[in-house]
């Protein structure tokens, strides 16, 4: 499924039970579109779920002898060989075998919500990173569960978040539990939270990164494992979805996910985007061409506008840029007409020791990591400008990102920083940046990475970090199970294959390629930009041309915006007011003012809980 709600609580309040649930269909059919498949209404849980947009995913379902039932989101699959659109089966497992056991049996991206009625227990089910987004708030003896943040907010009254709020219009990301509302609350990965009359009764870890043994696979036996996991993933992607399409872009990860489901024979397509003159777009072409795989080459259409820009909220709930997630919008509902389900190389990095490079000279040691070096080069790493919130409530990123990496890092210090490093990035940027992306899209058709299988992604985890560097892993295994992938060049002109002295010379783009980051970064850290970076007359950033419309004047007044209660308004105005010139460099920033405003006028409007 694409979404639900489930409300529940303790005995006794019933009436306010309805209301509540009432509101929360009434806000998700008028304010994101979302009209239920299925609603059950029993005494101590109130449930509904919602298709994607293309009609997809199993209502919920419910076991005739017990009065237990169960639905799910996302695209999961169990280890015995079924998945999306086996829930029946699925809530079988769970009455055999308890909340435990299944969760340790599920792979992939997904949240279950399974109503007990043995013990009149709500159970909840997150995946191994968290990336499925679930969603809480909590009243007096009553717990409402969504997909979305949103419509949990439009069930009452909220404050906003000020951590969130800045993490948000700083970054683009919201961390750790926090949402844009005080009262809503993200759950956490890898976790079966059981709720009881209205409370949370428990909550238990059945996966931490701990569970694995780092460096305890190296060399071909690994390239091996890797391949034969993926496969094994590919192979039930392809039991599930007939009309799979991969993305295949110009790197690593894609050719990698390739690579498994040729090796899998499972049929499927390929797709690229973005402007046919880019690197990326002719490598994915050429590359596909020479594999003949069906290859389809999307571009965005037309110049943004408001009215395109707002039917993004409806999926990401407003915790993703609306401008930038508008594209990615067009894309996928073009691509859901004629596919079912869309397989990307997210998590991939994570087998290329992704950030390691911070960990030089000290990479697979028993190190603390450098809490405070990553959130400097990292996550507090975008340009912004934070003079629009009060010096009281404004917030340091980096001494904030520090402790944030610290508490997700909290009883791994004595482990390889590599594991340390590999940890942080699963559970702050894939869980909250991926996910989210991820779960919106999810909202429209099935989507899935291969490497967010369990099997997959525990595998990575136990190889030896040396093989992981400088994507070496990859590289061997294109090499040695699917060579035509690894002898084509990437997108930088070098091919995604192990050096060595019989081909060290088909490397030599890279010298160019990192001497052009390099300057990158130069100019960047003066502030100052080469005139060929200068944006030309009809290549004006979005903002230019949102401006132009009278709701986006009228979203961004000052003196009307709902943001100002938290800003210094003398600062907002500035902002404001310089973000209609050409040079304006906080571009990002901007598009996320615009996607927090327009989000609170939405809920502004809503009078479903009045």
């Amino acid at each position: 499924m694409g979404n639900f709600l489930v409300i529940i609580s303790e005995k006794g309040l019933n009436d306010e039970v309805i209301r509540l649930f009432r509101s929360g269909l009434e806000f998700a059919k008028h304010i994101k579109s979302q009209v239920p498949s299925r609603i059950i209404e029993i005494e101590w849980a109130h449930g509904a779920s919602f298709p994607r947009q293309n009609g997809s995913g199993t209502p919920i379902v419910t076991d005739q002898t017990t009065g237990s039932w169960l639905l799910a989101i996302g695209t999961w699959f169990h280890t015995e060989g079924y998945g999306a659109g086996a829930e029946s089966q699925a809530l079988s497992r769970y009455l055999e075998v308890g909340a435990n056991r299944l969760a340790r049996e599920l792979e992939g991206f997904f949240v279950f919500a399974i109503g007990d009625a043995r013990t009149r227990e709500t159970i909840v089910l997150t995946d191994l990173v968290g990336s499925c987004h679930c969603f809480v708030r909590s009243w007096k003896n009553i717990v409402a569960l969504s997909g979305s943040s949103l419509i949990l907010a439009g069930l009452g009254d909220f404050k906003l978040d000020p951590v969130g709020c800045q993490e948000f219009l700083y970054t683009g990301v919201i961390y750790e539990e926090r949402t844009i509302y005080r009262e809503v609350r993200k759950l956490e990965a890898a976790s079966i939270f059981t709720f009881s009359e209205g409370v949370l009764k428990s909550r238990q870890r059945y996966w931490h990164i701990t569970d694995i043994a780092p460096e305890s696979l190296d060399g071909k036996p690994a390239v091996k494992a890797l391949a034969e996991t993926l496969v094994h993933a590919a192979k039930r992607v392809g039991r599930v979805f007939e009309r799979p399409i991969c993305d295949l872009t110009g790197g690593y990860d894609s050719r990698a996910v390739v690579a498994a489901f040729k090796m899998a024979d499972v049929p499927f397509s390929t797709t690229v985007s973005g402007p046919a003159e880019s690197p990326d777009v002719i490598v994915s072409r050429k590359l596909a061409q020479s594999l003949s795989l069906p290859h389809l080459h999307l571009t965005s259409q037309g110049n943004v506008t408001f009215e395109k820009t707002k039917k993004a909220l409806l999926l990401t709930d407003g915790e993703y840029d609306i401008v930038e997630y508008s594209r990615v919008l067009e894309i996928h509902r073009t691509l859901s007409e004629h596919f079912d389900i869309s397989v990307n190389g997210s998590f991939g990095e994570v087998a290329r020791g992704y950030w390691w490079e911070l960990l030089f000279p000290q990479i697979g040691r028993c190190r603390r990591l450098d809490a405070e070096k990553l959130a400097r080069r990292r996550y507090a790493a975008q340009s912004f400008e934070s003079s629009i919130f009060p010096p009281d409530t404004r917030l340091d990123l980096i001494p904030h990102f520090t402790n944030v990496i610290e508490r997700t890092n909290a009883g791994l210090s004595q482990f390889l920083n590599t594991v340390q490093m590999d940890h942080t990035y699963l559970m702050m940027r894939m869980q909250r940046w991926q996910g989210r992306i991820a779960s919106s899209t999810n909202q429209i058709w099935p989507c899935l990475s291969l490497f967010i299988f369990r099997s997959v992604l525990e595998t990575i985890l136990m190889i030896k970090a040396n093989l992981r560097r400088r994507s070496l892993l990859i590289r061997r295994m294109l090499t040695e199970f699917q060579p035509r992938l690894g002898e084509f060049p990437l997108e930088h002109g070098y091919p995604a294959l192990p050096v060595t002295w019989k081909n060290f010379y088909r490397f030599w783009p890279i010298v160019g390629y990192y001497r052009k980051r390099i300057v990158a970064k130069a100019f960047q850290k003066t502030g100052w930009r080469r005139a060929s970076s200068l944006p030309a007359a009809n290549h004006l950033p979005p903002r230019i041309r949102l401006w132009g419309e009278e709701e986006v004047r009228d979203l961004l007044d000052p003196g009307k915006m709902r943001l100002g209660c938290m800003a210094d308004k003398k600062a907002l105005e500035y902002f404001l007011s310089h973000s209609e010139k050409q040079d304006f460099k906080f571009n990002e920033q901007w598009t996320r003012m615009l996607t927090l405003e327009y989000t609170l006028r939405v809920l502004e409007k809503s009078t479903f809980n009045k």
